[in-house]
């Protein structure tokens, strides 16, 4: 049987936390897709009429921590408007984003919502407000969205 729960809070930097742990069988390690509940609405696009829904993967989740009634994950593949961005992917599109802005703002602009390269912080603007606001999850990932549990292959 596998395991299955809902995401319960963001914790940025990409890590989440799910409602499931230990004592629903949670180990360390664990694999978890997250999806929206609901699916996604497919039209026949010759009919116009409904053909179902299905499921929108947003992100895969390895679990870093346990508890008896929590996991943290860490959020290793994520679709966004970008292509699937996991570990070393997202780390390349940050360096990119921050040398792209820095080229249309100043070299004193840095990505605060993606976390910069650099040491400390900076005593420039800052991306968030440049743009009016704090920058969007890229990844889709909200809290309530379902997560089910990866079973990997034996080999």
């Amino acid at each position: 049987m596998s395991v299955e729960g809902k995401v319960a809070k963001i914790l940025g930097k990409g890590e989440i936390v799910l409602n499931r742990g230990r004592s629903h069988g949670v180990r360390h390690g664990m694999l978890f897709e997250i999806f929206a509940p609901e699916g996604e609405e497919v039209w026949d696009p010759d009919t116009g009429e409904t053909l179902g829904t299905v499921e929108d993967i947003k992100a895969k989740a390895e679990v870093t921590e346990v508890k008896e009634k929590l996991a943290v994950a860490r959020i290793s593949e994520a679709s966004s408007p970008f292509g699937a961005t996991g570990g070393a992917g997202f780390a390349e599109m940050q360096e990119n984003l921050q040398r792209m802005f820095g080229q249309m703002f100043g070299e004193g602009v840095q990505i605060q919502g993606f976390g910069t390269t650099g040491g400390g912080p900076s005593d420039g603007p800052d991306l968030e407000s440049l743009l009016g606001g704090p920058l969007e999850d890229i990844t889709k990932v909200q809290v309530g969205d379902a997560a089910r549990e990866i079973k990997q292959q034996r080999r």
